[in-house]
């Protein structure tokens, strides 16, 4: 076996194994056997709502260049190694890229991990709104005397609070005014909590989800294990949409 027969073999064996990690994923997801055609696999989880259900949309096309690229190596693969196509480097590169955001996901800590902004029920609420402005906090959450979570103040609830009471011609002194005096829950689901196992794909699933059945989920908030009262590790808003999205890509 010469130098370039020994390239395409490790090429081959390399970009097969990247793919078949895919498609082995795949069936994971689906609960399947490995009966059903990759690109059957491919259109149910495009169509439907699975964690890696955005991935897939966004990179079906690569996704199904992947499998093309399989079918000529594999059914032109010959005794010493030769065949209608061989995978390049850079090939590879990418199907390994695919394999590992696919299989491995980021967890939301590694991109989200931060120090979050908390007040409490007793503060005044003047202590609070400097705070959001100076340093752009769209949501806090609020806790109990008992470091027991009791709901968040965001800018959607403030102006939401100070519209009733001008409509109920209803005036506060707002430099007396204390956090317990705003209702902090409106029957809104704008916030909820997360593992801090939840992967990339499945936090960015649930702001998805929220705008398809039209609901307000503006904030993710980060523990050890979605506990509400547990220790805050970080937080996701609707505005880091961004960096999920810059995940997706490859």
């Amino acid at each position: 076996m010469n130098m370039q027969q020994a390239t395409n073999e490790e090429n081959i064996i390399s970009f097969l194994a990247y793919f078949n990690e895919i498609d082995k994923y795949f069936d994971k997801i689906l609960w399947e056997d490995g009966f059903s055609p990759y690109n059957e696999k491919l259109k149910k989880i495009a169509e439907w709502n699975y964690t890696i259900t955005s991935f897939v949309r966004k990179h079906i096309y690569q996704l199904k260049n992947f499998w093309e690229l399989r079918n000529f190596i594999t059914h032109g693969i010959k005794s010493n190694w030769e065949t209608f196509a061989s995978p390049t480097e850079a090939a590879i590169s990418k199907i390994s890229e695919y394999a590992e955001k696919i299989t491995k996901p980021a967890k939301v800590l590694d991109l989200f991990r931060k120090n979050v902004f908390k007040a409490h029920k007793e503060d005044y609420v003047k202590t609070i709104i400097p705070e959001m402005r100076k340093y752009w906090y769209s949501n806090v959450p609020i806790y109990d005397e008992n470091e027991n979570f009791v709901g968040i103040l965001n800018d959607a609830r403030l102006l939401y609070w100070i519209s009733d009471l001008l409509m109920n011609e209803d005036y506060l002194n707002l430099g007396l005014t204390k956090v317990w005096h705003l209702q902090l829950e409106y029957g809104w689901k704008d916030y909820r909590f997360i593992s801090q196992e939840t992967t990339i794909f499945e936090a960015g699933e649930l702001f998805a989800q929220s705008k398809r059945i039209w609901e307000r989920l503006s904030v993710l908030f980060i523990t050890s294990t979605w506990n509400p009262n547990e220790e805050l590790l970080g937080v996701i808003s609707n505005s880091d949409a961004n960096i999920i999205d810059d995940y997706l890509l490859v």
